[in-house]
Parts: C-alpha cells; sequence; structure tokens
C-alpha cells in the first residue's frame, strides 16, 4: 500500500534555514536574528515570520513573549498580522519574544 505524502503546510526552504539557524546558535531565534537572516538570505522577514506563525499553529514551533510566557498563535492572528499589507518596523515591534522548536 502506497502512502501519500502530504505537501508541507510551510515554505520547507524557510522551516529547514530557521531550524539550521537555531541548532547553531542553540537559543531561541529573536526578531533581531529574523531581519539579519533576512538580509543575509534575499528574502522578507515576512515571509520568515509567516512560516515560524504557520508552524506554531500546527505546533511545530513555539513563540514566547518578552517575558518567557507562551502565545497561542492562531490563523486569526496570522490574518491580522497581515492585514495592513508590507510589515512595518511597530508590526515588528510587537513580536519581541522568542521563537523555538516544540
Amino acid at each position: 500500500m502506497q502512502t501519500q505524502s502530504i505537501d508541507p503546510l510551510w515554505d520547507e526552504g524557510i522551516s529547514s534555514y530557521l531550524l539550521s539557524q537555531y541548532e547553531s546558535q542553540q537559543s531561541p531565534l529573536t526578531m533581531e536574528n529574523l531581519q539579519t537572516y533576512a538580509v543575509e538570505q534575499a528574502v522578507r522577514v515576512g515571509d520568515l515570520l509567516e512560516t515560524l506563525f504557520i508552524m506554531a499553529i500546527y505546533g511545530e514551533w513555539t513563540y514566547s513573549d518578552a517575558e518567557g510566557k507562551p502565545q497561542e498563535l492562531d490563523e486569526t492572528a496570522l490574518d491580522d498580522f497581515y492585514a495592513k499589507g508590507r510589515l512595518s518596523k511597530e508590526d515588528l515591534a510587537a513580536f519581541s519574544g522568542v521563537w523555538a522548536p516544540a
């Protein structure tokens, strides 16, 4: 019996890159890290955040606020995050916590 492979719900290239960066630095990823990675990889920081959001929604990664309290992220939060279109510095400042694999 053949099993059918399910396509990932997020960008696998970004996912793999973020996991390798996490493993390399052995600490959760910050917004500063993400902004640096975006420049180094010539991608939008929004693409990195979208991937992290989706992975958090599906339990693969977690987001904790600046006080270290885990935050529940859902599709509504993702939709709200992108409601304005392109992300501003103020939008990014709302995520001053850290991201880590679950």
